[in-house]
Order: C-alpha cells, then sequence, then structure tokens
C-alpha cells in the first residue's frame, strides 16, 4: 500500500533535509513502518525497485538510516530527534574542516599572488569614483558591514518600516559594536511605521528619528560612502535585491540632508 503523503508536505521534508524526491519518500516510508525491507519500501514509496538499493545507501550514509543485519536485509530510521544530533554533528565537522582549510589558504602564495594582482589593478582606477552593484541582500550586507566596522565618525541608516526588521537582524550586532567604539549611530524610518516597541528596541543600537514620508533605503558611512538598495523591499526576494556602493562625499551629504530635512 502507497503511502499518503501530499506533494506539499514532501517537499517541505525535502527542503529541511536536503533530500531528492525518492529520499524524502523512501525516509517517510520508513518513518511510518519503523522497519521494512527494499521490496516493502520500494512499493510504499511507490518508486521503481530498480532504485531503491541506491536510495537506501545514500540514506545510509547520510545518517538517516541503518541496515539491519537480516534475512532477508531490512533497514530502520533513525528516531528524527537522534538524526538531529547527527546532523547537527556533521554540520560542525564540515565547517571546522572548511575554516581550516580558509586559513591555510588565508597564508599561502596562491592568495599573495591574487592580492598583487587585485592591486596592480585597482591602480588603472580611481576608487574614489567606482560604484559597485551587489546582486542579492547577503553579499551586500558583508560589503556594508566591513564599510561599519571601519566607520569613525557615522553611521546613518535610512529604512523602510518593512524593511528594518531584516536590516537589524543582518547589521544589529556591527551597528551595537560600531557605537560602543564610539561612532555616532542614526536609524531613520517612517513615523507611520513605527511602533514605540520598535523605537524602543533600537535605543541600544543608535538614535532613532522618525520621518514624515518614506525616503526608501540607503545606509551612509563617515560622509562619503553611501549603500542604496534599488529595489521595492515588499516586491522583491532578498536574493534579488541590487544594492549600490557609492563612494561620494557629494552624493552621502545630499542623502543625509535629505532625512535630516523629513525627521520630524
Amino acid at each position: 500500500m502507497a503511502m499518503n503523503f501530499s506533494e506539499d508536505y514532501i517537499g517541505k521534508i525535502r527542503r529541511l533535509f536536503g533530500l531528492n524526491l525518492y529520499e524524502a519518500k523512501v525516509w517517510l516510508a520508513l518513518l511510518s513502518q519503523g522497519k521494512a525491507t527494499t521490496g516493502r519500501l520500494s512499493d510504499i514509496a511507490n518508486i521503481p525497485k530498480s532504485r531503491s538499493y541506491d536510495i537506501l545507501v545514500s540514506l545510509e550514509n547520510g545518517g538517516f538510516i541503518v541496515r539491519n543485519l537480516s534475512k532477508p536485509i531490512s533497514y530502520s530510521a533513525i528516531p528524527p530527534s537522534e538524526l538531529l544530533d547527527r546532523l547537527e554533528e556533521k554540520a560542525k565537522e564540515a565547517v571546522e574542516v572548511r575554516l581550516d582549510k580558509l586559513n591555510k589558504l588565508r597564508e599561502s602564495v596562491v592568495i599573495k599572488d591574487l592580492q598583487s594582482l587585485y592591486e596592480k589593478g585597482i591602480k588603472f582606477t580611481s576608487e574614489e569614483k567606482v560604484a559597485t552593484s551587489y546582486q542579492g541582500s547577503d553579499a551586500a550586507y558583508f560589503r556594508i558591514k566591513k564599510s561599519i566596522k571601519g566607520a569613525k565618525e557615522e553611521v546613518i541608516l535610512v529604512s523602510t518600516g518593512t524593511a528594518l526588521g531584516r536590516k537589524i537582524k543582518a547589521l544589529g550586532r556591527t551597528l551595537r559594536q560600531a557605537k560602543e567604539s564610539g561612532v555616532n549611530v542614526k536609524v531613520f524610518a517612517p513615523a507611520s511605521q513605527l511602533s514605540e516597541d520598535v523605537v524602543s528596541e533600537l535605543k541600544d543600537i543608535g538614535k532613532v528619528n522618525k520621518l514624515n514620508m518614506e525616503l526608501g533605503r540607503f545606509i551612509l558611512v563617515d560622509g562619503d560612502e553611501a549603500f542604496v538598495f534599488t529595489e521595492n523591499d515588499v516586491e522583491t526576494h532578498p536574493s534579488s535585491e541590487v544594492v549600490l556602493h557609492l563612494k561620494s562625499k557629494y552624493l552621502t551629504d545630499k542623502l543625509k540632508k535629505l532625512a535630516t530635512a523629513h525627521s520630524v
């Protein structure tokens, strides 16, 4: 008898655990049975018998199931709570291995050669006049954090109310550290989109200023760097964000005056 899980549920399991369609079906089938043979799992999961063995080996290698030494050979599911512990341990090991490789790479001749190549190339442009674009909020926030960490005097964050939570989640820790280092941090957002609870939560990050209108989203650093978010935050997925990074004292000054002029 085939199992009766919906496509949406199977899709959710696939996304959460990084499984393909057949792996998710076989794993769910085994969880529902506790213990089963290859043939029975193939019937319950409704997958080709020719694929069953490969799928079971993949699940076994991934730590989802164990093989029982019985005749005929059967399989048992690992308790989900125990599985999470295993996956967490494997993830930590993978991160440690990755970090070790990156640390070794940092001191390698390859990186030194690439850095030298970059430094020679950048001489052909005037860095103060360069505009750079970043695709995706993760890439943009990574670069924004670097600028905030290097800030000496002031960081101004202008946002819509709907996007403010995401910005604080991504940059909150870095902004707090900047404030603790003596940097003047200011946050601007439309008054109509700011609750008193939000204002209270933002006090440990910087001074909160309410705007009388929505001015879009941008971040200014030390009066000469501007990060401008060019898309509608309500309609745009974070992975599709396009953020411009410009080094321009003129533009940064004008954007700062714009925010200050519309403060209430």
